[in-house]
């Protein structure tokens, strides 16, 4: 079967860095998702949880988020969040002078491993270190001054070896469960094959086969990672796609309950009000 991978988030190949300033959560993070990046995000404000591999973490001011390249999560913000948010792509610390022995310190950070949490606690006395260096980073990225890249880089070294030096002791980190990367990749697959055929008929007994996966095994793997079994998160995707078909389009609801697999208006009114507390028609009128 061929593999299906998500696209990048980071296009520009030459120097595949990003810093910004997120307000809030937008819609397309609130759901399961994941990248090829490394991403690092700050919580200068508000509060909120992160599901990441099917691990729950609460956050507020301070706190610090390493979601590693592939890993599977979400973000929900409470109100008032403001986060900055770095993204780059892991080989971007692995060329150039960073050679086999400096990989050894980051490999924990670029392949997650039993070592690593997530989450870096805004209440650690080390935290103010790692958001100063953050806030250099951003500067740097901001002003463009000439060798910004290759500053950005030794900065990220320095943020990385801070963690490496106060934070892998924790009890944190020691508690975190993490799952395997075989795991997560399946799991990532399953959901791909979910995102793009949900109009279809899916079956437990389906992705069992196609995956070559036992269906206990699938899904207890998939509520960990996601939180709901595989043919909870194909209906709300479908729930979502008939929200949006509702909200853009005036088809009528036998339409949109065939296109987004539904099979019956029925079935589809059932569900909906369910998970949206609504009926089709109500929700679009709102």
């Amino acid at each position: 079967m061929k593999k299906m991978t998500k696209p990048a988030l980071i296009e520009e190949r030459f120097f595949p860095f990003e810093c910004s300033t997120s307000y809030g959560v937008e819609s397309e993070y609130r759901e399961l998702h994941w990248h090829q990046e490394m991403e690092i995000c700050c919580v200068k404000q508000g509060t909120g949880k992160y599901l990441i591999n099917g691990i729950e973490h609460s956050f507020c001011t301070g706190d610090i988020f390493i979601i590693s390249n592939d890993e599977i999560h979400l973000c929900h913000d409470d109100e008032n969040l403001i986060m900055q948010v770095i993204m780059f792509d892991p080989n971007f610390l692995q060329s150039g002078s960073v050679n086999p022995f400096d990989y050894e310190y980051l490999r924990p950070f670029l392949n997650s491993s039993e070592h690593f949490c997530n989450k870096l606690d805004g209440r650690n006395p080390y935290i103010s270190q790692l958001i100063d260096v953050l806030s250099e980073i951003e500067e740097e990225y901001n002003l463009m001054h000439k060798g910004y890249e290759l500053m950005i880089k030794a900065m990220l070294l320095k943020f990385f070896t801070l963690i490496i030096r106060h934070f892998f002791e924790s009890d944190t980190a020691k508690s975190a469960n993490k799952i395997s990367r075989n795991a997560a990749e399946k799991i990532r697959e399953v959901i791909i094959y979910i995102d793009w055929h949900y109009r279809e008929e899916i079956s437990l007994g389906l992705l069992s086969e196609r995956f070559s996966i036992s269906v206990p095994y699938l899904c207890s793997t998939f509520k960990v990672f996601t939180g709901s079994s595989p043919i909870d998160f194909l209906i709300k995707k479908r729930i979502l796609a008939a929200k949006q078909e509702l909200s853009v389009t005036d088809k009528s609801m036998i339409a949109i309950s065939e296109e987004c697999g539904f099979g019956s208006v029925s079935n589809f009114n059932h569900l909906f009000k369910a998970l949206v507390g609504c009926s089709p028609g109500a929700y679009r009128n709102q």
